[in-house]
């Protein structure tokens, strides 16, 4: 009989996201198709790497990557069911602050969301409502109300410095170790870079984020025998933050 390990990874052996529930991402999202191709592939390391613990996103505009993170949750089968967390104002950019780049100061209002797009497009990729958990409002208002006792992904994609930091402040001490978190805006937002280099350095973690495409970086929680160490290569022509 193979070892339990074995067969695990057996079991979540790499698929790719259906292409119509990658046709719908793509045209509600504002994330890159190689970010979600990725997002997806996460999901199912968790089942081969054994790691417990909900899914969050934090920025969700229309619903695209939600609905590629809660389809691939549910191929996990767990016997303890994981939930989707998903937090957003649906009121579009908030404003920006000092923290953040020159271009992110016109942005204020633009990319209005739906949560009732989102629940659409979960309810597309079969995603039952009782499996995700929406939160409307302010991070600052809707953070404080909630508490997530283990998180094994943490996608963060709101672009600026404050809604950044609030993020990882509030939810990197609930991921697991070797969960991951991916920073969607890491290249090419100076605010949302400015808020991880600060976080990292005041948590005193050496970790150095591996860049997807150039807008996005991810990386894994290290701890209980996971290094933390990069698990793809670097994206080449890295640009650096700049928005």
């Amino acid at each position: 009989m193979l070892p339990e390990e074995v067969r695990r990874r057996l079991r979540y052996a790499a698929r790719p996201p259906a292409p119509d529930l990658m046709a719908s991402a793509c045209a509600h999202s504002l994330v890159t198709p190689l970010n979600l191709h990725l997002l997806h592939e996460l999901v199912q390391r968790l089942g081969r790497l054994g790691i417990e613990g909900d899914i969050v996103e934090c920025g969700v505009y229309r619903g695209g990557s939600a609905a590629v993170l809660g389809s691939a949750m549910l191929g996990l089968g767990d016997e303890r069911p994981r939930k989707l967390w998903l937090f957003d104002s649906f009121a579009g950019m908030p404003a920006a602050g000092e923290q953040d780049g020159a271009f992110s100061h016109t942005l204020k209002g633009t990319y209005v969301g739906s949560e009732q797009q989102t629940r659409q497009l979960l309810a597309q990729a079969g995603v039952p409502p009782d499996r995700v958990q929406i939160v409307t409002g302010l991070y600052a208002d809707t953070f404080p109300t909630v508490e997530i006792p283990r998180i094994a992904l943490l996608h963060v994609d709101c672009d600026f410095y404050e809604p950044v930091k609030l993020t990882l402040e509030k939810f990197y001490p609930a991921v697991a170790p070797g969960g991951f978190v991916v920073l969607n805006d890491y290249g090419i937002f100076k605010g949302a870079r400015t808020a991880t280099d600060e976080f990292f350095e005041v948590n005193g973690l050496d970790i150095e984020p591996v860049a997807i495409d150039p807008t996005a970086s991810f990386f894994q929680r290290p701890g209980d025998g996971y290094s933390g160490l990069p698990v793809a290569g670097h994206f080449p022509g890295y640009p650096g933050a700049v928005a």
